[in-house]
């Protein structure tokens, strides 16, 4: 299920405050990418329970095929996130790691440090 505008905001100001980089200002750039981060997920969410990439789009000289409408939702998301992170000076990795620990990977974790 997709987190909510408001949940994406929280998150991308905790990782903010916590690369020493948050600041009032960037309040209407914080909400933008929650957005984008939201359709983003949405857009994703939407793709895994598809059948087929393609929709049939009645014309005036008969049908034709087009690709889904939701790939380029997710593709100008794509670009929105990416862009609007780089601004922010974010990584990924400081969006999408669940806050709380995963038992998995600090397992892994581990196991790497021993090697």
């Amino acid at each position: 299920m997709a987190r909510t505008t408001k949940q994406w905001y929280a998150r991308i100001t905790k990782a903010l405050k916590k690369s020493g980089t948050y600041n009032t200002s960037l309040e209407m750039q914080i909400q933008s990418l929650a957005g984008a981060m939201r359709t983003l997920e949405l857009a994703t969410d939407e793709i895994d329970s598809l059948d087929t990439t393609v929709v049939w789009e009645e014309t005036r000289y008969g049908r034709k095929m087009m690709p889904h409408p939701v790939f380029k939702i997710q593709r100008d998301a794509q670009s929105s996130v990416t862009r609007q992170m780089k601004q922010l000076q974010l990584t990924t990795e400081e969006l999408t790691t669940d806050q709380s620990s995963d038992p998995l990977i600090d397992l892994t974790q581990k196991l790497i440090n021993e090697q």
